[in-house]
């Protein structure tokens, strides 16, 4: 029986939220047929599972409640803002119930009765009847589509199952380093790549369980802007977009209190009276929209209203009168600063503090929850017009990419999308100094505060400020910091847990996590490093961009990038000066001389590179042609991406081939390569004399259409009319005049059975002997 009854609360939960969202869109188009049979059989549902439970005041609400929809479906009533209004009341009393039936508390003492009464009508006109525009043939069409089974499972039992999951593919990843410092069978590789595929697909298949559409998040929306706007004798509408994307369980409901306040802001200070907007010459319904979308491993929200902005000017204003900036600091204010100002704890345009909300009230504690996930929030917005504010959230906090360090023999997890780059101080480029206490790093031209990982943990280190590594990290307002570490590890995709509470409460750890040989290590939280270290981070960025801004700091140097996939799938980057252009060609093109290999691209033979990296595709080869002014070659890839500005300041290669160095491009290492190694290694140096000139008669039709074609294939210059100094002529007949300073005269007999009357007499239509003929005399020149 307590399973039954905690099945029935759970769907009952699960159809409360949905249904908020589908009264709100239903009183906005009442003749939307599906939608009023889907609220419908919700109280239909609720009626008949409290006749079995025995709760009588839910029967009593919901049975209310399916009559008076009853008429509206029978065209006996229409459906008006009353009526919806006393819908929401009942769904949210029984809501009420279910919380106190589940917790085991009494009863809310409510009296139902007046909710039961506001349902019926309250005037004759409410008795119109209106014709449905919509068919009534979704119920045929639900009846007929496949359903999708599905069973209740406690979270709890999820995520023990995920653990599980998580040490089977650490235990498999040490295995694997076991089999490969051990010689085995080909049987025994064999089974383990099976074992290790299997693995894999119930990995994929756990980890989607933990995702949900974030529909579920969404549906309560248009209830919550209803509920508000009505509240502050606003209208707005709410359009939402996005709800098909999936986003790990924890994550919304993480990120669930800190949308609502946004969206409570954007209705209470940003959305304006409907007088107010039609003064302003905006329409009388303000617009609020709410979107969700996928890029790479980030879930992007966004909230757009369309309603007066920020007041920036005040915003300046209250921090100076707070202390947090100076009226000398906030003349030097970019417009993206002012605005960044609503993060600061106290800061708000609002006259006076209501009980909905207030812009800037609690905005520091929403930036400082969003940033906890390893997330970011950012907000534009200009005054008249509306204001955006976009939440940017890792998809799953359960594996993420992180680069792990060490402080002696500890190691530590940091995530990968807060690292800007890294860089080594041994390089002589990177500049330390101690300067009252406080730690610096000058990377390129730019002072960075540095705080040193084992100062801040407490832990001992045996290596000294110049020989540790950096790691500049970027939080969310653009702020940048150093990290100095004793060493690197490398880039690795780590599976999260949770952490002890008291760890979490240090503020400097966001969860615990394993490496591939079965040792825990730390995953470090960015925010509160900086603020562990001292650092003000906002004030100091200002004060950081403001003395660039005075001084004389040259802006780091930037070059343009092909970025691309090799043969082997590891991304890298090509300076774009060297690319010529992009080129596909059949495998049938590809010729292999010794241990070199070429391509044929039109009536060109060029040297092929990057065909070491891999195998060659099974169909057509991409390849960038290569061009240095003097020669070409060409590199064969398996994708271009796309072609990106980056910085020119590399981290240089130890003596890796055809690579100049490495840069962190989207929070991945990317290896540049170097264009003079290629062309030292592949190039194929073109002579130095100039081509051979060869003389054609212009008056001859047959040699300037068939013989000129192909004595420019064999790389002639054809002379001028009147040109002296020819290496070659080339004359139709016996008498015909030639040029006086020919070196070399090729004579084209008709006649193939006549006496050639030279060694270099050819008859017109032997192609072979004239090709040899021009090679001869090529080869001549050449010497």
């Amino acid at each position: 029986m307590d399973d039954l009854l905690a099945d029935f609360l759970a769907e009952t939960r699960e159809m409360l939220e949905a249904l908020g969202g589908e009264l709100v869109s239903w009183e906005d188009d009442p003749s939307d047929r599906a939608r009023l049979d889907a609220i419908f059989r919700f109280f239909h549902t609720v009626k008949g599972n409290c006749g079995f439970f025995e709760f009588p005041r839910l029967e009593a609400l919901s049975h209310a409640a399916e009559d008076a929809l009853a008429d509206v479906r029978a065209d006996r009533r229409r459906a008006d803002s009353a009526l919806i209004s006393a819908v929401l009341a009942i769904i949210d009393r029984i809501g009420d119930i279910a919380d106190a039936i589940e917790a085991g508390t009494d009863l809310p003492d409510d009296d139902d009765r007046t909710l039961i009464a506001a349902l019926e009508p309250q005037t004759d006109a409410s008795e119109d009847l209106f014709q449905p525009q919509l068919a009534t043939g979704d119920d045929e069409q639900q009846k007929s589509a496949p359903a999708l089974r599905s069973i209740r499972l406690p979270v709890e039992l999820l995520d023990r199952v995920m653990s599980g999951v998580s040490d089977m593919v650490l235990a498999r990843n040490e295995l694997s380093r076991r089999l490969r410092e051990s010689s085995v069978e080909a049987a025994v590789e064999e089974s383990f790549d099976r074992l290790s595929s299997i693995i894999a697909e119930v990995r994929d298949a756990m980890t989607r369980t933990r995702m949900q559409r974030i529909e579920g998040l969404f549906s309560a929306l248009p209830r919550l802007v209803r509920d508000l706007s009505a509240e502050l004798g606003k209208q707005t509408m709410v359009d939402i977009d996005g709800s098909e994307v999936e986003l790990d369980r924890e994550m919304i409901e993480i990120i669930r209190n800190p949308l609502t306040h946004i969206i409570r802001n954007a209705i209470d200070h940003g959305i304006e009276p409907p007088a107010e907007r039609i003064a302003a010459g905006k329409r009388e319904i303000g617009l609020l929209s709410i979107s969700a979308r996928q890029s790479g491993n980030q879930i992007l929200i966004d909230v757009v209203d369309d309603g007066r902005g920020i007041d920036d000017a005040r915003l300046v204003e209250k921090a100076i009168a707070s202390g947090i900036i100076d009226a000398t600091e906030a003349k030097r204010l970019s417009p993206r600063e002012r605005t960044a100002l609503i993060f600061e704890p106290g800061v708000s345009t609002a006259p006076s503090v209501t009980a909905i909300s207030g812009r800037g009230v609690g905005m520091d504690v929403v930036r400082a929850n969003i940033e906890r996930i390893g997330g970011a929030i950012s907000v534009e917005s200009t005054p008249g017009d509306g204001t955006s504010v976009t939440l940017r959230v890792p998809l799953t906090l359960t594996i993420i990419p992180a680069l792990t360090v060490s402080i002696g023999d500890q190691r530590f997890a940091i995530p990968r999308t807060s690292i800007e780059e890294i860089v080594h101080v041994v390089e002589g480029s990177i500049e330390v100094s101690r300067l009252g206490g406080a730690m610096l790093a000058k990377v390129r031209e730019r002072r960075l505060p540095c705080l040193v990982l084992a100062d801040l943990l407490g832990l001992e280190s045996d290596v000294s400020d110049e020989d540790r590594n950096l790691v500049v990290l970027r939080l969310t307002g653009g702020e940048l910091f150093a990290l100095a570490v004793d060493r690197l590890h490398g880039h690795e995709e780590l599976v999260v847990k949770p952490v002890a509470p008291a760890i979490i409460a240090t503020g400097l750890y966001a969860g615990t996590t394993l490496t591939d040989d079965g040792n825990p290590i730390l995953l470090l939280e960015v925010t509160g490093l900086a603020r562990a270290g001292g650092l003000q981070l906002d004030a100091l960025e200002r004060s950081t961009r403001q003395s660039e801004e005075l001084g004389t700091a040259k802006a780091a140097r930037m070059t343009s990038v092909l970025l691309f996939t090799g043969l082997d799938g590891i991304r890298k980057a090509m300076p774009m000066a060297a690319v010529e252009r992009l080129d596909e060609v059949g495998l049938s093109a590809v010729e292999s001389d010794g241990e070199r290999k070429l391509v044929v691209i039109g009536d060109r033979i060029l040297p092929l590179a990057g065909s070491e990296c891999g195998p060659l595709p099974e169909e057509a080869l991409r390849l960038l042609r290569l061009n240095d002014g003097r020669s070409e070659i060409g590199y064969a890839i398996g994708e271009a991406m796309e072609i990106r500005q980056v910085a020119a300041e590399l981290l240089p290669a130890d003596g890796a081939a055809d690579t100049e160095g490495f840069l962190l491009i989207d929070g991945e290492p990317t290896a540049v390569l170097a264009p003079y190694k290629l062309f030292a290694r592949h190039a194929i140096e073109p002579a130095n004399q100039a081509p051979p000139v060869c003389h054609l008669p212009c008056s001859d039709p047959w040699i300037q259409n068939f013989v000129r074609p192909m004595v420019e294939a064999a790389g002639y210059r054809i002379a001028e009319a009147d040109e002296p100094d020819v290496d070659l002529a080339i004359m139709s007949e016996a008498g015909t005049e030639q040029p006086n300073s020919a070196r070399q005269v090729i004579r084209l007999r008709s006649n193939p059975e006549e006496d050639p009357d030279g060694p270099d007499s050819i008859y017109r239509y032997d192609h072979a002997g004239l090709l040899s003929a021009l090679r001869r005399t090529s080869g001549r020149k050449a010497l």
